[in-house]
């Protein structure tokens, strides 16, 4: 879609290494009760991605399944997304270079998310294939996620562009104002690498003034307040919750890229 919209992400997080994935299903639906109804969960399906889709889907969520592939087309199979990572990280750096992606500056991981940037290669195989990925040693799971959750606020998908239109349509006939659209991203790591989470919201022009990092009708914070629940220290809960509280988003008009 290229209407313009901005792009926030207010939300990164890397899940501690050695939490389970009954652990993280479980932390993805504390954090998607604290987002806006409707968000969309969409979660990296290659790899683990098949028994951890069905977790969610026993646990009463309803992910969007995303398998990224090394072909040029996009595809609807079998109910999952078949998406080049050329397409993601395409998008991801078209939105930054045009300055629609917003990243908010207090986020933990947003140090992190820079260094990943800059450590992210494009490659040519020695068959003449196109790859991206990040140098050998280092990481690239916040990217993934933050590619998977814009690919997909920005309409990636067959038929949801024309979905979001036709929604957009609809809400302007009614006199609301066009809707947010709030996407969660999951890569999701094995073993040793790290599962991440990114939450993007599609800011329509509508609600944009003539700066782009300033809403015309300010959004609501991306995360809602935290609950009063206390949980022990050194729990994973804990450590879920003290991430959470050093990543919340704050109020204002402090968001990267200038």
């Amino acid at each position: 879609m290229t209407d313009g919209a901005v792009f926030r992400c207010g939300y990164l997080e890397r899940i501690p290494l050695g939490t389970s994935y009954v652990g993280i299903v479980h932390h993805v639906g504390r954090l998607l009760q604290r987002l806006p109804t409707g968000s969309e969960l969409v979660i990296d399906f290659g790899g683990v991605g098949r028994p951890v889709f069905d977790l969610f889907v026993a646990n009463g969520l309803s992910p969007t399944g995303l398998l990224i592939t090394a072909g040029t087309a996009e595809a609807y199979d079998g109910g999952i997304l078949h998406v080049p990572k050329l397409s993601l990280i395409s998008r991801l750096q078209a939105l930054l270079h045009e300055g629609r992606l917003k990243i908010h500056k207090d986020l933990g991981e947003a140090p992190a998310l820079v260094r990943e940037l800059a450590d992210f290669r494009v490659q040519y195989t020695a068959a003449g294939s196109l790859t991206f990925a990040a140098r050998s040693g280092k990481h690239d799971d916040l990217v993934l996620a933050l590619a998977i959750a814009t690919w997909r606020a920005h309409g990636g998908g067959v038929g949801q562009g024309v979905f979001e239109y036709y929604r957009q349509q609809a809400a302007a006939l009614r006199g609301e104002a066009e809707p947010i659209t709030t996407v969660v991203g999951l890569d999701l790591g094995q073993s040793q690498d790290f599962s991440a989470l990114a939450v993007v919201q599609r800011v329509p022009l509508s609600r944009i003034e003539e700066r782009p990092d300033r809403p015309r009708h300010e959004p609501p914070p991306i995360i809602k307040p935290e609950g009063e629940a206390v949980f022990a220290p050194g729990s994973i809960e804990r450590a879920a919750q003290d991430a959470r509280r050093r990543a919340a988003p704050q109020p204002g008009d402090a968001w990267l890229p200038r």
